[in-house]
């Protein structure tokens, strides 16, 4: 991913040359990747006939990847295997690998799933580095862990006569295996599978598998991902048995031509060791399994190893993120005497991607691309994730507007594939190649050495030869992160010629490298309309943007209304999708999400929550900002029509499909309640159109309220992944009322004052009293029936909790005079003035805030009924100052307030440059609930453009506070010390580990500065979302509640 470059060099002299191994060791040496590994091949999974394939497509998703054995030739060998780790190669048994060593002592460990997880050694997570000084190809050999496998089995019967295989699909970062003490083979690359012959090692009876796997191997320099570097077995093990006769691979395109309406049907299937009298049967199925196309071919000897077919189909169903259609390729395999071999089913569907008019075409269109990208991570077994949570992945994507997904940055388990094609989401296919530690190294980059050049196009060649035929991938990557050279070229070439369906794209290289694609990570805004300026041959879609780590992910908008706007940026991939931290405990006992050290350290230096800029947290809950996401990616978008009260113009903007698949909810609301709605069909608005609607709207009668108009596209019949009912978008705006300036409240009683050393001190009517100290001008009490209020009161506040954006560009060094500016604020005068009839008095202090050399002046207005108009005016000086963080006051309420109700932004959390996603409504929820535990703790919770908040406790009684214009507003059950930002090296702080106290702190702000989120490593906040130290005075009341009382109603009073 990404980052600052933090130039370090790592001087590798004389003395160190003991701990590098010398490169006779294939796991220190670039030029070997494997040992009798099988060519890699198409993925497909075979079975006994045609019925048995088909039937195991049409299972639930969580069982169709299932195995299958009474229809598969093949086992799992996923389970409980004995383990023994090592800290080196030096230290682990040499002969461990035969048949007769003694594994007594032995630890358990669980396969699939890293070493490092299961209480050997410890996780180690970096960004940028390598876990070890850069050498290539060489890696430590004092500290290099290996972990010795141990594991027996006994081969099924049945599969006499036939060809056995070992399929590891995933091993970090290299391993040997032996079979009955005998070598079976060795292999590189972590992320695709590793398949074995071992066909003449397997024996009847019990048989021992041994495997040894390096935690760090050449093949490590190739893999330096952002991510937790960890070892071991990590995805399924199988063992299989295929015919000697039968299908070696297969290559299949099935491009839309004629205009896009008919499919190009082309198929090679390639036999290995056919015999004469063999058939082999090719069916094409519509979705219903019923026939479409069928032929066979009936093999006339050993070397009729080719059946190629090229098929046209007149009007197909194609296939594209918005309508997924599948048709399904069944290959079957028959004997001479026609007994059935082996069969398989392979779902694609029909689908064009071209590069046009410097535009990424699919079928014709140029798609916005709303895109992702997602790590393979559990919060318990790291990489080793299950088909279930890739569901659960592809469900939130679906119902939050999102419709790609790049591959970041390695080969995915083969099931992801089969899913995206099924739901639908466009792919971004990137090879497990990633040297970003390289820039450590005086050469920078692995691209032009010769003797790399082998594992980079193993690397990619077999990936593509692996994934070739799933329908979803529609563009390939050739790594990330890894400089730019000769090696690139080299396999950018290759790929092209190999398969020219899809565009080829790396970011490494910049604006002049070879890529189909101009696909930056982290342009800014202004870098974008540089590239629509120069008007490139190449569309720009940005591989990683938006950079969501911690409280983030501001000013996407903005983005989104460029892309919009111009046709050759075609949109990006969020970073990222899910967190990469792990749940445990803290010393408390309390839930936490693990980052960078959390897991253990073994002398290598972690960094930190770099690891956590998911829209969603590691378990699938959700993070606020994903509702933003919803909101700025989604496919239908509301204008009010000028001039009309009741026109709103409506644009599709969905790729390919109309609008009959939703509705039209419409809603009027004032003060949070729907005064008049309804649901009506949208008219016929085909894709990438827009149309009019007009709404059976009712005149609105003047008056002193808001009204809000609401518009929500909500799913007509429930879809795969999208219930009925879900709404897909949503857009309101404020309705033009006349307006009625209120007239001014009666006030009754009649105020009364005492003035002592320490205190200034009002009473009213109903046992109103308020107090302000004299010392420093803060209100102690605000009384109301005998009861306190106030634990402390207003004071002014300009800072926050740092953001991890805020950390990284520098805020608390740059805005440090903020921080204490308004606890360090100097009261210079508190004065009293009362009313001739005694029912307004007004107290006024004024500060001096001599570091930052402004005035500070807090106005309030005080009615016998317990009203008290705040007004807080900020006056600056000479002196330059930094933009503040925060603009307004807090105070401290008794933790039994802690029922909130808010008219203004929700109900979840949002910021200024981070809040379309937010309706105005009436929303309520505990003062706790408003709290998100980001994985460090840091600002939270803010809701913005708020009229009124009221905190209630248990019999209804409290405070309500009402902006004089919107406010935003924020409360916690806990002090902002809790949230402040502390170094790393210094505390360790998680948001889960927060614990709620005996109070409530409420924000009451004019203005906070956004969140930022162009990266979290330098880029500010936008300057439109942040707050100048110009002049400031903004306005609210403090009104008492009691359980009758209707808030609402009470807001639009008018007191002063």
């Amino acid at each position: 991913m990404k980052k600052t470059l933090y130039i370090t060099s790592f001087i590798l002299t004389i003395a160190c040359a003991s701990a590098w191994a010398d490169s006779n060791q294939p796991w220190q040496d670039a030029r070997i990747n494997e040992i009798n590994r099988e060519p890699m091949t198409a993925h497909f999974l075979p079975f006994v006939c045609e019925k048995a394939a088909l039937n195991q497509q049409a299972l639930p998703d969580v069982e169709r990847f299932e195995v299958n054995t009474k229809t598969e030739r093949r086992v799992s060998l996923n389970g409980t295997w004995k383990f023994l780790y090592s800290k080196n190669n030096d230290a682990c048994p040499a002969d461990f690998y035969q048949s007769d060593y003694k594994i007594d002592g032995w630890k358990d460990i669980e396969v699939p799933g890293s070493w490092e997880i299961q209480g050997f050694d410890a996780p180690i997570y970096t960004d940028t580095r390598y876990p070890f000084p850069p050498n290539p190809p060489y890696v430590p050999t004092d500290y290099n862990p290996v972990g010795a496998y141990v594991h027996e089995f006994a081969a099924p019967d049945g599969w006499d006569g036939m060809d056995i295989f070992l399929d590891f699909e995933g091993v970090e970062s290299a391993f040997y295996c032996w079979l009955n003490g005998e070598l079976v083979g060795y292999s590189e690359d972590s992320r695709l599978p590793a398949y074995f012959n071992v066909t003449k090692l397997l024996k009847k009876g019990t048989n021992r598998l041994a495997v040894k796997v390096f935690r760090y191997s050449d093949g490590s320099y190739l893999e330096g991902q952002d991510y937790w570097k960890y070892s071991g077995i990590e995805r399924d093990v199988y063992l299989y048995a295929r015919p000697k006769s039968r299908v070696k691979d297969f290559k299949l395109t099935s491009e839309l031509v004629n205009g896009y309406k008919d499919g190009d049907f082309n198929l090679s299937v390639i036999l290995n060791q056919p015999r004469k009298g063999q058939r082999v049967e090719v069916k094409v199925l519509n979705a219903d399994n019923s026939v479409l196309f069928a032929n066979e071919k009936k093999i006339s000897g050993s070397a009729d190893t080719l059946f190629a077919i090229k098929q046209l189909f007149n009007d197909v169903l194609p296939w594209n993120a918005e309508t997924p259609n599948l048709y399904t390729l069944v290959v079957n395999t028959f004997d001479a005497k026609g007994n059935a071999m082996e069969s398989f089913a392979h779902p694609f569907g029909f689908r064009t991607v071209e590069m046009k008019y410097g535009q990424q075409l699919i079928n014709g269109v140029p798609v916005l691309f709303k895109g992702v990208n997602r790590h393979e991570h559990n919060p318990y077994k790291g990489r080793s994730i299950d088909v279930a949570s890739m569901v659960e992945d592809i469900r939130l994507m679906k119902q939050f507007n999102i419709n790609a997904v790049r591959n970041s940055h390695y080969p995915n388990h083969y099931q992801w594939y089969s899913l995206c094609d099924k739901y639908g989401l466009y792919l971004v296919d990137e090879a497990n190649l990633e040297s970003h530690g390289m820039m450590f190294h005086k050469d920078e980059t692995l691209a032009n050495y010769p003797d790399w050049e082998g594992a980079f196009m193993q690397r990619m060649s077999r990936m593509v030869k692996r994934d070739r035929n799933y329908t979803a991938i529609v563009t390939w990557s050739l790594g990330n992160e890894s400089g730019y050279g000769k090696n690139f070229e080299t396999i950018y070439h290759w790929t092209k010629q190999f398969d020219g369906t899809r565009p080829v794209q790396y970011e490494g290289g910049g604006y002049e490298s070879v890529s189909d694609i101009y696909c930056p990570m982290y342009a800014r805004i202004w870098a974008l309309r540089r590239h629509v300026n120069q008007r490139d041959a190449r569309p720009l879609i940005l591989c990683e943007y938006a950079h969501s780590m911690g409280n983030s992910t501001g000013n996407l908008q903005d983005y989104w209304d460029l892309i919009y706007k111009y046709d050759q940026l075609q949109g990006g991939f969020i970073w990222d999708w899910v967190d990469q931290t792990f749940a445990i405990k803290d010393e408390k006992g309390h839930d936490i999400w693990a980052y960078g050290g959390d897991m253990g350290y073994v002398g290598v230096h972690n960094d930190s929550n770099f690891c956590s800029n998911g829209l969603i947290a590691s378990d699938r809950s959700l993070h606020p900002h994903i509702w933003e996401v919803k909101k700025v990616y989604q496919y239908v978008h509301f204008k009010p029509v000028a001039f009309t009260p009741n026109r709103v113009q409506v644009i599709n903007w969905h790729d390919f499909i109309d609008l009959s698949d939703y509705q039209l909810r419409w809603t009027v609301e004032t003060d949070g309640k729907a005064v008049q709605g309804g649901v009506m069909d949208f008219p016929k608005i085909a894709a990438r159109q827009s149309g009019e609607v007009t709404l059976p709207m009712q005149p609105i009668q003047a008056g002193n309220k808001e009204y809000f108009l609401k518009l929500e596209a909500v799913t007509r019949n429930e879809a795969p992944m999208i219930p009925a009912g879900h709404v897909a978008a949503m857009e309101q705006w404020q309705l033009p009322v006349d307006k009625i300036v209120p007239a001014m409240e009666t006030v009754n009683g009649t105020l009364k004052s005492r003035r002592t050393k320490d205190a200034l001190m009002l009473t009213g009517e109903n046992d109103f009293r308020i107090g302000f100290s004299t010392e420093n001008g803060e209100m102690t009490v605000l009384e109301y029936q005998g009861k306190n209020l106030v634990k402390e009161g207003l004071q002014a506040n300009f800072w926050r909790g740092l953001t991890d954006n805020d950390v990284a560009n520098g805020t608390a060094e740059r805005c440090r005079t903020w921080q204490d500016a308004g606890k360090n604020a100097v009261l210079k005068d508190i004065r009293l003035e009362e009313s001739t009839d005694k029912k307004l008095a007004t107290v006024v202090a004024t500060y001096d805030m001599k570091e930052q050399e402004s005035t500070l002046q807090v106005t309030y207005r005080i009615r016998p009924n317990g009203v008290v108009g705040v007004t807080m005016r900020f006056t600056p000086g000479e002196k330059q100052l930094p933009e503040m963080p925060r603009l307004g006051m807090r105070m401290i309420l008794p933790a039994e307030y802690d029922q909130m109700t808010w008219l203004g932004r929700g109900p979840h959390e949002n910021y200024a440059d981070r809040k379309t996603g937010a309706a105005v409504g009436l929303y309520s929820a505990s003062v706790w609930e408003q709290y998100h535990p980001y994985v460090r703790a840091q600002e939270t919770a803010n809701k913005c453009d708020v009229r009124w908040v009221a905190l209630r406790n248990a019999s209804g009684e409290g405070l309500l506070v009402t902006g004089e214009q919107p406010l935003s507003v924020s409360a916690w059950n806990f002090p902002m010390e809790d949230i402040l930002y502390r170094p790393f090296n210094v505390e360790r702080r998680h948001g889960g580990s927060i614990e709620k106290k005996d109070i409530v702190w409420l924000n009451i702000d004019h203005l906070q500065m956004g969140v930022g989120g162009d990266n979290t490593w330098g880029a500010q906040v936008h300057s439109e979302y942040t707050i100048t130290p110009r002049q400031w005075e903004y306005s609210f009341t403090l009104q008492p509640l009691n359980a009758e009382t209707d808030a609402a109603e009470l807001s639009h009073k008018t007191w002063f």
